[in-house]
């Protein structure tokens, strides 16, 4: 992901998003809001705004959004969507936008997340295969969610006595 940082953002960045739409390709915003493309825009509000939960965006040096991300509160469970402008696809933004996604649900303590998607789109699964978490797949016609066990760091042992070794 060379030149991009990650960054939190919420309202103040309605417009870079907007920004980010239009350098989006009809399949790409499709394939992120399932719906009427036309429509697309009128979600970055809610998306962004922090009552619904958290959002990094990835970054070029000049501050212009390429991809998103998000994590939703629903009820008990947390949805993470993701979408990344067509000319940085494949490159490995995706990925690091979703790590960071995960890390701040584990901060949380969210016990898991879920990804809503098309059967079709086989990035998201892809993304979602390279975490190296435990996945449940539930496919319901052409949608599929992907569940993501978050499974706790694995801690260094204790140590229940003194070390002794030979110097």
């Amino acid at each position: 992901m060379p030149g991009l940082s990650l960054t939190p953002a919420g309202p103040g960045d309605l417009p870079a998003a907007r920004a980010m739409h239009e350098r989006c390709s009809a399949e790409t915003l499709a394939r992120r809001y399932h719906g009427p493309i036309g429509e697309a825009d009128r979600y970055l509000a809610h998306l962004l705004g922090p009552r619904h939960g958290r959002s990094v965006a990835a970054r070029t040096p000049e501050g212009a959004v390429v991809a998103l991300g998000h994590l939703l509160w629903d009820g008990e469970d947390t949805e993470v969507a993701l979408m990344v402008e067509d000319a940085w696809q494949r490159r490995g933004v995706g990925s690091a936008v979703l790590g960071e996604l995960l890390a701040e649900a584990r901060a949380l303590g969210r016990p898991g997340v879920y990804a809503v998607t098309r059967a079709s789109d086989t990035g998201m699964a892809a993304t979602m295969r390279g975490t190296g978490l435990p996945l449940e797949f539930a496919r319901d016609g052409g949608t599929v969610v992907i569940g993501a066990t978050l499974v706790p760091p694995v801690a260094p042992p204790v140590l229940s006595g003194p070390v002794t070794g030979s110097r």
